[in-house]
């Protein structure tokens, strides 16, 4: 637990700061970054489905982040979630929770999750995945096992699916794709790009890919030069329509933009928003 003390008027400041709580953008999750007096490897990224800010405190958080966002069945992702009722629900169990406690206040240190996952059915079904995201030389730390252990006994008392996701789980590839993309997903006058040209302009783009035998590059780069727009343009363009899943490639292998189109994108559908992916929750 981050911060030089805890008891219980720092947790009745959290509840009331309403951390743990809401869905989508009215959550705020436990911890954040601002909670920790180094950075690190710390990241701020805004999200396509919640439309807030998430926190996260490691790489591979950030690269899992990446993966469930692009998942159509994702709903919600809230991260480091907290467990606020552990002891009521393990009741006596062979752990000692004393633990756990602050050695000056006794106050129980709040247990978080990584990740609580919010998926949705074609039929609108909600159910709920845990996921707990650690480097796995961590995994080999008493400690940690131990930490693990009542994270499953507590996820299992309350029927939601909880698993530990490593290095060895994350696609970078894929990660790193769908971050490339991620932030043209919306595009603003702020980008460079006239919202109101953009319909016209991603007309043009998608039928120029459907048609050459050029690079993405150089397709990329022609729709600047002909329609004079600020160099990049026509690549944010492109990063735009891969995020939203009009221009389809192959995101577990690295985009090359000197490759001839007809390498890397595997299909245009130009209506297309959302829609099936791998799942990258369900291992």
């Amino acid at each position: 637990m981050p911060g030089a003390k805890w008891n219980d008027q720092k947790l009745k400041r959290y509840i009331k700061e309403g951390r743990g709580q809401g869905e989508l953008e009215q959550y705020r999750p436990w911890l954040t970054i601002q909670d920790y007096s180094s950075s690190g490897r710390s990241s701020r990224v805004k999200g396509w489905k919640t439309g807030r800010i998430h926190h996260f405190l490691s790489d591979i958080e950030t690269r899992y982040f990446y993966l469930v966002e692009y998942d159509a069945d994702c709903w919600d992702i809230r991260e480091h979630y907290p467990i606020l009722d552990l002891q009521d629900t393990l009741g006596d169990c062979d752990i000692d929770l004393n633990k756990y406690c602050d050695k000056e206040s006794g106050t129980l240190y709040v247990l978080t999750t990584t990740f609580l996952l919010t998926l949705k059915d074609a039929d609108g079904k909600k159910r709920y995945v845990a996921r707990s995201v650690k480097a796995a030389a961590e995994l080999e730390k008493p400690k940690v096992v131990e930490r693990f252990e009542l994270m499953r006994r507590y996820f299992e008392s309350k029927q939601i699916d909880w698993g530990i996701v490593t290095q060895h789980d994350i696609n970078v590839t894929r990660a790193r794709n769908i971050e490339w993309v991620h932030s043209a997903k919306k595009l603003d006058d702020d980008g460079g790009l006239s919202v109101q040209d953009v319909p016209r302009l991603k007309g043009i783009l998608l039928g120029w890919l459907d048609e050459t035998r050029k690079s993405v590059r150089d397709v990329t780069s022609a729709l600047d030069s002909q329609f004079n727009l600020a160099p990049g343009s026509g690549l944010l363009l492109l990063r735009h329509l891969i995020a939203n899943k009009q221009v389809l490639v192959d995101m577990n292998t690295r985009i090359d933009l000197g490759k001839p189109v007809k390498e890397v994108v595997r299909g245009i559908d130009a209506i297309r928003d959302g829609g099936d992916v791998r799942d990258a929750v369900d291992r």
